[in-house]
């Protein structure tokens, strides 16, 4: 038997815990059996996996979780692959993913890998019209204060780029196994083969490298922003210094007249 698995990014919070949706056999995250060999799985970072559901049966699971959505995304952001049940051991090779049984503990396995793949894809997009601004700020970084450089842009990525970096760590989790491990150890194996198949850990690092190096260009940005405006700051105390001795002087003088 095949089946269809896509991991679907539709929203920037899904209010798991409220769903109502066939079946519930777990929490966190929330999954439901909603048919034979037929799954819903929602994370609360905004994706949703779906296994063995055709078009109209995804739509109607997209109507039940809508309401729980918290700022729905568009153009959504999905991938798929295909699963075939009754092999002879748990593999995947490719675009295939083959297991003895779609058990609920395979799964959570696979789900949190298609989850973590969507939401990598999700900001590697985010962050390539970033990272591009990289070279034309490293250009004006090298032009010296000539450049008109504005503080708030560059707050403004800085703070882009925490929040990517807290979404990473904090609510996805990249780095993170899955709690059903825990329980069920024997499917080590197969977790570790889907997260190498993804290249989970590689895009992680990947993409917390650009995050990085786009945080310190940025704040050297800032730096020089800093210390340009003390230098004029010197500079202005320095004039009215200045001033102040040729006034004193020329009063000085007056009164010698």
């Amino acid at each position: 038997m095949n089946l269809s698995m896509t991991a679907t990014y539709v929203s920037e919070k899904i209010l798991t815990k409220r769903i109502d949706l066939g079946q519930r056999m777990s929490y966190l995250p929330s999954s439901f059996l909603v048919g034979k060999n037929q799954w819903v799985v929602a994370f609360r970072f905004g994706v949703v996996v779906t296994i063995g559901l055709n078009e109209t049966e995804f739509q109607g699971a997209m109507d039940v979780i809508a309401p729980h959505m918290e700022t729905p995304v568009s153009p959504k952001i999905d991938e798929t692959i295909q699963i075939q049940l009754h092999a002879a051991e748990d593999n995947i090779t490719g675009d295939h993913i083959t297991l003895k049984d779609l058990t609920w503990e395979r799964v959570l396995v696979m789900s949190d890998i298609m989850a973590k793949s969507v939401m990598l894809e999700r900001y590697e997009t985010a962050m390539s019209g970033v990272f591009t601004e990289i070279e034309p700020l490293a250009r004006r970084l090298m032009k010296g204060y000539n450049e008109k450089i504005r503080s708030k842009e560059i707050i403004h990525r800085i703070g882009a780029t925490l929040l990517i970096q807290q979404m990473l760590v904090g609510r996805v989790e990249v780095s993170e196994k899955p709690e059903v491990l825990w329980d069920h150890p024997e499917l080590e194996k197969f977790y570790l083969k889907l997260k190498d198949e993804f290249e989970i850990s590689e895009r992680n690092s990947a993409l917390q490298k650009k995050l990085e190096l786009i945080s310190v260009t940025a704040e050297t940005q800032l730096e020089l922003i800093n210390k340009s405006h003390s230098l004029r700051v010197e500079w202005y105390i320095v004039i009215l210094i200045v001033v102040e001795i040729f006034l004193t002087l020329y009063e000085m003088f007056f009164r010698a007249q």
